[in-house]
């Protein structure tokens, strides 16, 4: 009972902590905008943590580095901690390394497809609703519907294109595991 409380809250932590950071890198990555509020309290929360990793991995243009490396840390953290839990790892570091990656590329997708669909059913509840939240998860999911957009114009007034997108989101969550799981 004790292990499953441990295992829980060790988890929930280390998934927090590395979707924060990855929420971090996302956001600048999508150039969001800086002084929304909701952008504000994810860089002041990840800010005291990165701030003296930027020293030794600075960003380059609006890719910030160091928050995808402390969003990896944070995964490989919680394999290791899981693995320990039930009996130790067994594999090498490259193994560990391309599963930390593999779980920040699942936990990418993730919020892409959060963001997207939210903002759908945004739009169908409050249409033209200027939240801070759903212009956060406009400005995330945008730069994922654009192209997608240019391959599928609206159809009278409806803007099929997340379909598209889900449909590579989907197909990289199913067949990003199989691929990289191939090379071990």
């Amino acid at each position: 009972m004790m292990y499953q409380a441990l295992h829980y809250v060790l988890s929930f932590l280390l998934q927090v902590a590395s979707f924060l950071f990855l929420a971090r890198f996302i956001l600048q990555a999508c150039r969001v905008d800086f002084y929304n509020p909701v952008s504000q309290g994810v860089v002041k929360v990840t800010d005291p943590v990165l701030r003296p990793i930027r020293l030794m991995l600075p960003g380059y243009r609006n890719l910030d580095f160091a928050a995808l490396a402390v969003a990896l840390v944070c995964q490989i953290a919680l394999l290791m901690a899981v693995s320990a839990m039930e009996g130790g790892y067994t594999g090498g570091i490259v193994l560990i390394l391309v599963a930390g990656l593999l779980q920040v590329a699942m936990l990418a997708i993730q919020i892409f497809w959060f963001a997207i669909t939210i903002g759908i059913i945004a739009s169908w509840i409050a249409p033209g609703n200027y939240h801070p939240a759903l212009q956060l998860l406009h400005q995330i999911s945008e730069p994922l519907l654009a192209p997608a957009r240019r391959l599928l114009p609206a159809m009278g007034g409806l803007d099929l294109s997340p379909i598209i997108v889900f449909l590579v989101l989907g197909l990289l969550q199913k067949m990003l595991p199989a691929i990289v799981m191939s090379f071990f």
